[in-house]
């Protein structure tokens, strides 16, 4: 039986390299539609895989109250009373009445005039309080990260995102070096390790009040407010009561934002399974179409090669022979359209990475299943044309002109 198929195959290959420009224009449609299936699926999962690296960095046991301080400058310009944004006795109310919060940070951030023996510019520095470095769970590439004696002593230390210590220093290494930030001198003691959100960070040790011989104050209301949750069980509903506790203490006014990463997660599955539901579908329609040019022009060679037919069931050839023959050319055909358009496919997924920059992925799955659709295709499309051409009467056929 093996024998029988790899000769069918070999045969098939060969009639079909008799035509080579009619094969060639009979899978277009398989290629283009499994080209386009694979450029995009890399596409998606690229985004996907980007979208997920920056929800996980945020950290999925973490939810984050962020000011909006426009909306407070809007209500009190209309006489509204409005509180001084979110304080350190906000995060110490929430806390002792939320469940599961098992840790909590604060970040203060200020636009300052930055200096370096090669750098200056205005850039955005953040005041973080030491839980900070634990609930993002940051790490240096190089020198140290904040400890306990930094604050204690008000030390002038900073941490340097990687982006921005080779902004600041070029290709002089930052550790240990020394910035102005609006021309007070800090000790750079570490660079952070490369990860999304924190490249061109500059973080300072954030305490309130915060002053640095009223050079740097970060007595403004904070900026953002972490709550670290022991596990993911209970955010749902306690991330509900925050904003609740928020808003009353904040006189009814909505000048925060919550950002929930383990919603976010949540709710980019549920967009992975919507565009994978549509990439199936144009799969299908893609195939679809191709399967119906295969079709047809398997329909047009029964009809040319009738009296091949008639001379091959003379000879002893049985109408399970010739059915098979018929078939394995629209499968060759098929998955030739499908390998040629995974190549297609792939190249045009590295060209439109280099040219836009962004990331794309291939699964190997995305591969497999192109291919098992491109043989499928030709098993369903070319079953009918087969057995037409195994129902041709033998004496017909050798007649047929």
């Amino acid at each position: 039986m093996r024998l029988r198929f790899i000769k069918y195959l070999g045969v098939s290959r060969k009639t079909l390299l008799e035509h080579k420009m009619r094969s060639f224009l009979t899978i277009l449609g398989i290629i283009f539609g499994v080209a386009a299936v694979i450029a995009m699926t890399a596409i998606g999962e690229g985004a996907k895989e980007e979208a997920l690296k920056s929800i996980q960095q945020m950290g999925i046991q973490n939810v984050f109250v962020n000011d909006i301080a426009h909306i407070r400058t809007s209500a009190h310009s209309k006489g509204r009373y409005v509180t001084d944004g979110i304080l350190p006795s906000d995060i110490a109310f929430a806390k002792k009445l939320l469940p599961g919060v098992d840790q909590t940070a604060s970040v203060k951030q200020k636009e300052f005039f930055i200096q370096t023996g090669t750098f200056q510019s205005t850039m955005p520095i953040k005041g973080v309080s030491l839980s900070y470095l634990d609930v993002m769970e940051l790490s240096a590439s190089d020198g140290r990260l904040f400890v306990r004696t930094d604050y204690d002593l008000n030390k002038k230390v900073c941490l340097l995102g990687p982006e921005a210590a080779a902004r600041l220093f070029s290709r002089s290494r930052a550790v240990g070096s020394q910035v102005r930030f609006n021309g007070e001198s800090f000790a750079v003691v570490g660079v952070l390790a490369d990860r999304p959100g924190v490249a061109s960070d500059i973080l300072v040790p954030g305490h309130a009040p915060f002053l640095y011989e009223k050079t740097i104050s970060f007595e403004s209301p904070i900026t953002t407010a972490i709550f670290h949750f022991r596990d993911t069980g209970a955010i749902q509903v306690s991330s509900q009561l925050l904003g609740d506790l928020f808003k009353r203490r904040h006189s009814e006014l909505d000048d925060f934002e919550l950002v929930v990463p383990e919603a976010l997660l949540r709710q980019q599955e549920r967009t992975q399974n919507i565009f994978n539901s549509i990439m199936l579908l144009i799969t299908a329609i893609s195939l679809l179409v191709g399967g119906i040019g295969i079709m047809n022009i398997m329909l047009a060679s029964v009809m040319e090669r009738t009296k091949e037919i008639g001379i091959r069931r003379g000879m002893g050839a049985t109408q399970s022979d010739i059915q098979h023959q018929f078939l394995a050319e629209a499968v060759v055909l098929t998955s030739a359209g499908g390998v040629i358009g995974i190549l297609v496919g792939v190249i045009l997924t590295k060209i439109i990475a280099a040219s836009t920059g962004w990331q794309t992925h291939i699964p190997i799955s995305a591969i497999v299943i192109a291919f098992s659709f491109s043989v499928l295709i030709g098993v369903l499309f070319g079953y009918y044309p087969a057995r037409n051409a195994s129902e041709l009467n033998p004496i017909d056929a050798l007649r047929y002109e």
